[in-house]
């Protein structure tokens, strides 16, 4: 009889450690979701285990859509898509770019969210006042501009503007030294890059051109954009996590969220 109670205790105690490791899924009330954690305004979690910022606030907007609780499960960037299937967590969202390579082993959300990109130059070039990117295309024509080696933005240049003197850095730290001291005439990079520099003494006489060069401008170079990663094969939660994202996105809560972050807009327009 003891022996008896001890297995049954043996087994329920497994039992209870399977239902913790396992957790509850979004039909329980609950979405659970993986994301880094160490990844400034984007996901960043405390030692209490409390995540704040930009994938933080798309989380709970969706948990809020969806009338769930939001559980968030921190872990390394890297390790996130690899655990998908350990059924850790339901959703990933840690500001995940939709690649193909990623979506032969998971499936995506709509794309809701891409970093913008911008040129800069210095204040008092003709460059500064451009407003459309056939505007900057053209003006580029024979101009000095500087990428970072192996980037989706040296990409973009060299196809978009391919008559410009494409100047290549392996850090941004020689690009954006090399803007500074005139030696070249636009700069081109992601937004917080963009934004981080002219904060700086460096960035006082610069500034950004107003045209923000999108994902969607060029998606087979500059990719998709950032969706949800969840389970292949889970349409019912794709469905459900596709209209949050619509939702959000027509609500201007992508924006707001984006803007508290980022003081930029990254939103991209619900298709759906």
């Amino acid at each position: 009889m003891i022996i008896s109670k001890i297995i049954k205790s043996a087994l329920a105690t497994g039992l209870l450690v399977t239902a913790l490791a396992t957790g509850a899924s979004a039909k329980d009330g609950v979405l659970r979701i993986g994301t880094e954690g160490d990844a400034p305004k984007f996901s960043m979690a405390d030692p209490s285990g409390d995540v704040t910022g930009f994938d933080a606030d798309i989380a709970k907007g969706i948990c809020a859509e969806l009338k769930v609780k939001c559980e968030f499960v921190v872990q390394t960037f890297s390790s996130l898509v690899p655990s998908m299937d350990s059924d850790r967590f339901d959703v990933i969202i840690s500001g995940l770019s939709i690649t193909d390579e990623r979506a032969k082993k998971i499936d995506y959300s709509i794309p809701y969210a891409t970093t913008p990109q911008y040129f800069v130059v210095a204040k008092d070039s003709p460059l500064a006042k451009l407003k459309t990117l056939a505007e900057v295309e053209k003006a580029l024509d024979g101009k000095s501009v500087g990428v970072v080696t192996g980037t989706t933005y040296a990409k973009f240049v060299q196809k978009k503007i391919p008559s410009a003197d494409l100047k290549t850095y392996d850090a941004t730290t020689q690009q954006l030294a090399d803007l500074s001291s005139g030696r070249i005439d636009a700069a081109y990079s992601d937004s917080p890059t963009v934004m981080d520099f002219l904060a700086t003494p460096d960035g006082a006489n610069f500034s950004k051109v107003e045209v923000r060069v999108m994902a969607m401008d060029d998606p087979d170079t500059l990719g998709k954009g950032m969706g949800v990663g969840m389970r292949k094969g889970n349409t019912e939660l794709k469905a459900k996590v596709d209209a949050a994202l619509c939702k959000m996105i027509n609500d201007g809560k992508v924006k707001e969220a984006s803007m508290t972050w980022f003081q930029d807009d990254y939103t991209i327009p619900c298709k759906k």
